[in-house]
């Protein structure tokens, strides 16, 4: 009796030995499979976000970690004045991890800010989506507004998980038109 169970124990034992000889790689390594705790998209994390500010509007967001068993959402949020708060977010679960002052701008920053935010007319998601767009799979990491020769511009960051290219795709957000894609 106690060969056979010898036998019946070693016997899965030796086929995953072989299967680990041949070079079979551990499935969480995979590319697609890294991502794996990222149950938040972009989309909902801004929605999250700007909900924590009365009348705030997304300036940036950033994807902390994501291949960590706690990858979190990180994000500036403007209120109408121009004061930034800092809103971070479980990026698997979309609870709230907490919220602080943002950095603190001059007033000509804050002014500055808030022109941008007039003149965009394409809401952060939609410029990711439109970056995204580029292939299937690929996970927005980052979107941020900028200025570029003084238009307002969202900056996304785009990962190819199956790849693993990093890009940065430049929207206009006035009329949503990719300007620019960069490996990052």
């Amino acid at each position: 009796m106690w060969k056979r169970l010898v036998v019946v124990l070693c016997v899965p034992v030796v086929a995953l030995s072989l299967l680990v000889a041949c070079g079979r790689e551990d499935p969480l390594n995979e590319p697609a499979e890294r991502f794996g705790m990222v149950e938040v998209d972009y989309a909902r994390a801004i929605r999250l976000s700007a909900a924590e500010v009365t009348a705030g509007e997304l300036v940036a967001l950033d994807l902390k970690e994501p291949e960590s068993d706690s990858p979190e959402w990180e994000s500036r949020i403007a209120d109408q004045d121009g004061q930034l708060t800092t809103v971070r977010l479980d990026a698997t679960r979309g609870e709230l991890l907490g919220t602080s002052s943002g950095p603190d701008l001059t007033d000509s920053e804050r002014q500055e800010l808030v022109r941008l935010l007039d003149e965009a007319r394409i809401l952060p998601d939609e410029a990711a989506r439109e970056a995204a767009e580029t292939a299937e799979g690929d996970v927005v990491t980052a979107v941020e507004l900028q200025e570029r020769d003084g238009d307002p511009v969202w900056r996304v960051s785009v990962l190819g998980v199956a790849d693993e290219t990093a890009m940065v795709h430049v929207v206009d957000a006035r009329s949503g038109e990719v300007l620019d894609r960069s490996p990052a």
